[in-house]
């Protein structure tokens, strides 16, 4: 009998399950940097991981699944990340805070990307125990995080808050101008960087504002 050369071999082992996870978020990432989510199918990413679809469905149920596990990734390295920044800076005002985040939050647009699908697809459309599932794996890292921030928990909050906020209302305007109610000569013209992303500045911009009022609120 000939065998299937094309066929994947079978992931049986853990380490071989999570690498075939970790294998469909690498090709669904890679075809999401140049197609819609919408237009983005689960063929496409099966084809694009070496899979059958079948087998992409044993360890994604839907595509919200797929991306909302995609987000969670990326959340954790941020996440991760941010707490080894407080470590080692720790930051004693929320001027310091701000230069901390602005930091971290530099490089991150496929997180900015995700969380802005998240705030307008995902959460509506996945089910409501995978969205429960992404909160409670976030909860344990933010608490973490606002135990290192100089400033009572419920500020540390707000800061969390304002940085989801804005970035996603910044990443949304960010490289479309025509989006902008006030056309290309309001501030997502004067704000762009060489790249003629508005992001990074006026992201800049307005946490530094945020925080310079929480500052003077809450000395």
């Amino acid at each position: 009998m000939i065998s299937d050369c094309s066929r994947p071999i079978r992931a049986r082992s853990a380490t071989e399950k999570r690498q075939r996870r970790d294998d469909i978020l690498r090709a669904a990432e890679r075809l999401w940097a140049g197609t819609s989510y919408t237009d983005l199918s689960m063929n496409e990413v099966a084809r694009e991981a070496g899979l059958a679809k079948g087998t992409l469905y044993l360890y994604f149920g839907t595509k919200e699944d797929l991306f909302l596990e995609l987000l969670a990734g990326h959340l954790r390295d941020w996440t991760g990340r941010l707490e080894e920044a407080l470590r080692r800076e720790q930051p004693t005002t929320l001027t310091q805070l701000a230069d901390v985040l602005v930091a971290v939050s530099a490089d991150n647009g496929a997180l900015r990307r995700l969380l802005v699908l998240y705030s307008t697809v995902l959460e509506r459309q996945a089910h409501p125990d995978r969205l429960r599932d992404l909160q409670d794996d976030l909860h344990a890292p933010l608490v973490a995080l606002t135990a290192l921030m100089p400033c009572s928990s419920a500020t540390a909050g707000r800061v969390l808050q304002h940085v989801y906020a804005l970035s996603v209302g910044w990443q949304q305007l960010s490289g479309a101008p025509a989006r902008f109610p006030f056309g290309p000569a309001g501030p997502s013209a004067a704000g762009t960087d060489p790249a003629g992303n508005v992001y990074g500045q006026e992201f800049e911009l307005a946490l530094r504002a945020v925080m310079a009022r929480l500052e003077a609120s809450h000395p």
